[in-house]
């Protein structure tokens, strides 16, 4: 009878946290027959619990919240393959646990599916575990991953490096950041930025050995935000240094306000303004737009803009959107005349048919509706700088 409560509680949890994970019977498990059980239960309620928002998760660790929230969005819908429309796809195989100490654990856990008898690997992670109060808890290995780093801070913005800090692309980094969040009336936080040299050990710190839908991406940046904290682990590398000024406003812009309510076209336009784009300056591309308007002096602005948003003035392989520069320009005025980012367009939602919401939107924050529009614009387009 005992035996057989034992299977129905093991049964009960697997169906409770999802895929138990699956166990090979090589694997060296602790000797400790409570230890070991303490343990599996832990890491199978973390993996079953990591599609729930983080701060539901019952078995994170506390004291190392923020970077186990950054690895937890690598680990969502690890199980699904969308093009089978599988949600149980990939089986979650545990492939190593060794024993770093009293009661804390370094874990490997893979996905895997077969296909046909042979092994295809979705994802491969690490985790560890800690024992607390008489319960095991879950966290990234971020801070045993950097152990003997450096750090530098420069205002709000800690900088953690491996050997050197290129201290004028720091400033860059921290003036740009300061910049962007003033336009955005952002409030000031706390941001702890690890430098790497790539988007491939920016993971592995992390925890992350590999992903699939990281495959043949070189660079790029991991990003979380909780409460009034930011936490960037940065894979920039190859530029001096070390972020693209365009991405970072995207980045910085979601720190403040939630992705669905933003409109991309409003969004691009205020990256190219404040940043650039393709490693081109504004200074640039304006010059670029006025030059299309010139060739162009019969351009009807408000049919491109909504029938046509995806139309270039710059092809090639660094394109620049009409609809951006547009928006680039409205922005401009905006900051010109009320100081800042024009928010209230920013956040007027995403792109519909018709673009209703943009309208009303721009209306609001400058004046311009569709029966000015074009000639708005053209007034814009003469007077840029």
């Amino acid at each position: 009878m005992k035996r057989f409560i034992i299977l129905l509680l093991i049964a009960f949890t697997g169906n409770v946290y999802g895929q138990p994970l699956i166990i090979s019977p090589e694997i060296n498990l602790p000797k400790d027959t409570a230890t070991k059980n303490q343990l599996i239960s832990a890491l199978n309620g973390f993996l079953g619990q990591k599609e729930k928002p983080h701060a539901e998760n019952k078995f994170i660790l506390k004291e190392e919240f923020l970077a186990t929230s950054m690895l937890l969005d690598e680990l969502k819908g690890l199980e699904k393959n969308a093009k089978l429309k599988d949600d149980n796809y990939y089986k979650p195989y545990l492939a190593n646990i060794s024993a770093l100490g009293d009661d804390v654990f370094s874990t490997r856990i893979n996905y895997m599916a077969d296909v046909n008898g042979t092994p295809v690997l979705r994802s491969s992670f690490r985790l560890m575990a800690k024992k607390a109060e008489g319960t095991f808890y879950v966290y990234s290995p971020l801070k045993q991953s950097t152990q003997g780093w450096k750090t530098k801070k420069l205002g709000n913005i800690t900088f953690h490096y491996q050997d050197t800090l290129n201290l004028t692309g720091a400033k860059y980094y921290y003036n740009t950041v300061s910049l962007y969040d003033k336009k955005l009336h952002a409030p000031t936080r706390p941001i702890a930025l690890y430098l790497c040299d790539d988007v491939a050990a920016a993971l592995q710190i992390l925890g992350v050995d590999y992903n699939l839908q990281y495959n043949g991406l070189a660079w790029g940046t991991l990003s979380v935000h909780e409460k009034d904290s930011l936490l960037l682990v940065n894979g920039w590398n190859a530029y001096k240094s070390r972020f693209d000024p365009h991405d970072l406003f995207h980045e910085r812009l979601r720190q403040v306000v939630n992705p669905d309510i933003i409109n991309r076209p409003v969004d691009e336009g205020c990256a190219y303004l404040y940043g650039g784009s393709w490693g081109i300056s504004w200074t640039e591309i304006i010059a670029m737009f006025k030059k299309y308007a010139e060739e162009n002096p019969n351009a009807d602005w408000l049919t491109l803009y909504i029938n046509e948003k995806n139309k270039n003035f710059s092809e090639g392989s660094k394109p620049l959107k009409i609809s951006y520069a547009i928006n680039a320009l409205v922005a401009q005025k905006f900051d010109k005349e009320k100081g800042g980012a024009p928010m209230e367009l920013l956040t007027c939602g995403k792109v519909e048919k018709g673009d209703e919401n943009y309208f009303t939107a721009l209306e609001k924050v400058s004046g311009i509706t569709k029966a000015n529009f074009n000639s708005e614009v053209w007034k814009l387009v003469r007077n840029a700088q």
